[in-house]
């Protein structure tokens, strides 16, 4: 399945890595620099696709960025979209899951360092995000049959 990615990242070379990284994988990635330039690009977005009410898959924001930091970023992007699935990258993990409580919605957070190969099973594995929202929706709809069901996705038996 292709998803369509915006990450914030100031730091060049770690955001070409992203990118090359998930290009390789058959997303589509779009990088910007800092917090004003993502709310612009999510904005530009919106407008272009308001006929399909289409959204980024996966909004990634580094925390500390210049203009605004992610947090900051998060709560524009959650008052546009309650339902965005945001993914938090950091190196200061203890004090951004404090500031993540005044958000709205669940987030995830990703604590640097990680590998390449971390960042590809955040985005396409079976995150909890991912779970919550099929909970919601119920169980049914994994797999099209109706009653209970077991969920479609990888094996939580070994």
């Amino acid at each position: 399945m292709v998803l369509r990615i915006l990450v914030a990242e100031d730091n060049q070379d770690l955001a070409d890595t992203y990118k090359t990284a998930l290009e390789n994988r058959g997303h589509v990635v779009i990088i910007v620099r800092d917090g004003i330039e993502c709310l612009q690009t999510y904005s530009d977005f919106l407008k272009n696709n308001e006929e399909n009410k289409s959204f980024f898959d996966i909004v990634i924001l580094d925390q500390q960025m210049p203009g605004m930091d992610g947090i900051d970023v998060a709560r524009e992007i959650q008052r546009v979209n309650q339902k965005q699935r945001i993914i938090f990258i950091t190196g200061y993990g203890a004090k951004v899951i404090k500031k993540l409580r005044s958000l709205k919605e669940e987030v995830e957070v990703m604590n640097k360092p990680f590998t390449l190969k971390a960042l590809v099973i955040q985005i396409e594995g079976w995150s909890l995000f991912m779970w919550r929202e099929h909970a919601r929706r119920g169980f049914k709809d994994w797999d099209g049959y109706s009653g209970t069901s077991v969920p479609v996705g990888p094996s939580r038996s070994t």
